[in-house]
């Protein structure tokens, strides 16, 4: 009866445009009072505060300040440049260049903003002209963007993993093979779009020198994966420590590689970081107050149950939370989402015999959905404001790109090896 009331209040308090932080707590004060629970508003406080004082959360922030500094500079041409060198040949190659790119970005920036931003201001108008519609070519930058939460470095894994207690180098490895299996998916729809519509038949390849020289262009920026999660995966550094070594191998390559970016531009570069970083810590404050009285009220035991009574069965269970977060999704971005859900869905997931990893992956790719979704996506208003298409045009010319996205996203659901291959393989 509580978790019933919990989330009818939540859900009622976004409809009518209460700020998700105040919804939040509120639905965990609420039934403190409507049932007599008993708990000193006190605690309240405390958890709040102690949820956003962990050291490892330092990681969050710089994770922000990195995605900033790659989407600021010129990085993201130079990664077009080197994706449309690869593959502009193939039909649809436009297309799949936004993809291909947007791939690269993703493990570079952990950011699907970032992404969109980074790739779209270049990519769309280029499409246009090469005949693909504005809203299509939208749609694309917004859909591909998501792929860069589910490539490492991915900011809701490290939260995944932070909330959970589950190791962030088996999420980060986890999260490669399923990010190239929603790539090679969304380049299969450019593929057709390409050869179907006639807008872009493909041409002759780039000649080898040619691929050379645009990957030495980017390959600075490239390198900045393989000390992330190089340093994670050898144990040398903590995602914490990684996510610093970032920050201060982006100004480098920036500042001194690069050169497209100043000092001076320093100064606002770290304010709008720490705004983004300001939401993300309270958000964080506002679900640990939830987190504590869905763990004290044993409301994971109460969901097992409920799941139980309907089936005993672990794909029953994954059908239920890709249901709720494909509607979760549609109002929340990941982050928030994933501090709401991964206190229930974890317990419950080990009751099932389910690897809390392969979890990650399945609520990260079921929320990088969301991103391009109406009312609220994210990365779908960011392509919007690029384009100057309508959200709701741009949503209808993406049918097939959700119809493949939707299709992966049960591949990797119930396939576990798509996910945990090489988890197991390093283990």
């Amino acid at each position: 009866m509580i978790l019933l009331f919990l989330c009818a209040v939540f859900i009622g308090a976004i409809f009518i445009g209460i700020p998700l932080v105040w919804a939040i707590l509120l639905s965990a004060i609420l039934p403190i009072f409507v049932f007599d629970l008993g708990y000193p508003l006190q605690a309240v406080l405390l958890n709040f505060i102690g949820g956003i004082e962990q050291n490892h959360y330092i990681a969050i922030p710089l994770f922000i300040v990195t995605g900033e500094l790659m989407s600021r500079g010129g990085v993201g041409e130079r990664i077009i440049a080197f994706a449309r060198a690869l593959l502009g040949f193939l039909p649809g190659g436009l297309g799949v260049c936004v993809v291909g790119a947007s791939m690269i970005f993703g493990g570079i920036s952990g950011s699907a903003i970032a992404d969109s931003a980074a790739i779209g201001s270049v990519m769309i108008p280029n499409m246009a002209k090469q005949g693909y519609t504005r809203a299509f070519a939208a749609g694309l930058v917004a859909s591909a963007g998501t792929i860069g939460i589910i490539i490492p470095p991915s900011i809701p894994m490290l939260v995944y993993g932070f909330v959970g207690n589950v190791s962030v180098a088996e999420l980060f490895l986890a999260g490669f093979i399923p990010g190239a299996v929603f790539g090679l998916a969304l380049m299969l729809v450019c593929y057709w779009v390409g050869r179907s519509t006639g807008c872009d038949p493909g041409g002759k390849g780039a000649s080898a020198g040619e691929i050379w020289r645009s990957f030495i262009g980017c390959a600075p920026a490239l390198f900045l994966p393989v000390i992330i999660l190089g340093g994670i995966f050898s144990g040398y550094v903590t995602p914490t420590e990684a996510a610093a070594l970032a920050v201060v191998y982006g100004l480098v390559v920036t500042i001194l590689v690069y050169r497209d970016f100043h000092i001076r531009d320093l100064p606002k570069l770290l304010v709008d970081s720490f705004i983004t970083s300001a939401v993300v810590m309270v958000v964080i404050g506002a679900t640990t107050v939830l987190a504590w009285l869905i763990t004290l009220e044993q409301m994971p035991t109460l969901l097992v149950s409920f799941v139980q009574d309907m089936s005993d069965s672990p794909f029953m269970f994954l059908l239920l939370v890709n249901i709720v977060l494909l509607i979760l999704g549609l109002v929340l971005d990941p982050v928030p989402a994933i501090l709401l859900t991964a206190p229930l869905f974890i317990p419950t997931a080990t009751a099932f015999g389910v690897d809390p990893v392969h979890l990650g992956v399945v609520m990260t790719c079921n929320l990088a959905l969301g991103l391009f979704t109406p009312p609220v996506g994210a990365t779908l208003y960011v392509a919007s404001n690029i384009s100057g298409v309508g959200v709701l045009t741009i949503a209808r010319a993406m049918a097939p790109l959700y119809l493949v996205s939707l299709i992966t996203l049960m591949l990797v659901t119930y396939i576990p090896s798509i996910s945990m291959s090489m988890v197991w393989l390093f283990r």
